[in-house]
């Protein structure tokens, strides 16, 4: 099956959390839009429906129904995850990666389908983006658009996650962001790309 714009955004999302194996997009029903990932495609297909039927299942109260549930098995790890419009993203991992701290991956991912696919558009809190880092590992330049755009690094961001790096830059036309750095070298901005030249 060829690749569809949502199974790209999948694909980003295995790629940038820890241990994951596989995701899929999996509407109300439980019924899988689009898949990405290295694990057989009925397997995700059923992991995602069963793991769409715990989010909503009725031991929850209507008013406390989680945004995400994780779970941890003998030889792997599941996560599903609320999005707009009543759909949920599922996950397989290995087995102790499924308790990751980062959200920021799922946020991203989450706007992306979000804009994708035209729903209301999930808030994005964090944005992957590149960047080139001078040889301490600090940050230099965003580097993922047409043109490189040189930072100052101004401070460091304390109170991470273990495996996290955080740093306050200024681009050269003054826009102030925070980078942070999660293992595997995935870098995200907290402000969108029209907002680094004002």
């Amino acid at each position: 099956m060829e690749a569809s714009a949502f199974s790209s955004i999948l694909e980003a999302l295995v790629l940038r959390v820890p241990g994951a194996h596989a995701a899929a997009l999996v509407d109300r029903g439980g019924e899988t839009v689009d898949y990405a990932g290295a694990v057989d495609p009925f397997e995700i297909k059923v992991a995602a429906a069963e793991l769409r039927l715990l989010l909503d299942h009725e031991g929850f109260a209507l008013d406390a129904r989680p945004i995400q549930v994780t779970l941890r098995f003998a030889r792997r790890s599941m996560i599903i995850r609320r999005l707009p419009e009543g759909y949920a993203v599922a996950m397989v991992l290995t087995r102790r990666a499924g308790f990751t701290r980062s959200t920021r991956a799922f946020d991203a991912c989450a706007h992306a389908l979000s804009h994708e696919a035209a729903w209301t558009i999930a808030p994005l809190t964090w944005l992957p983006v590149e960047v080139e880092c001078d040889p301490a590992g600090r940050p230099r330049a965003l580097a993922d658009t047409p043109e490189v755009r040189p930072v100052e690094v101004i401070g460091a961001v304390m109170g991470l996650h273990a495996g996290e790096r955080g740093y306050r830059v200024r681009t050269q036309a003054g826009a102030e962001m925070t980078l942070v750095r999660e293992p595997g070298n995935w870098w995200y901005a907290d402000e969108p790309r029209h907002a680094w030249d004002h």
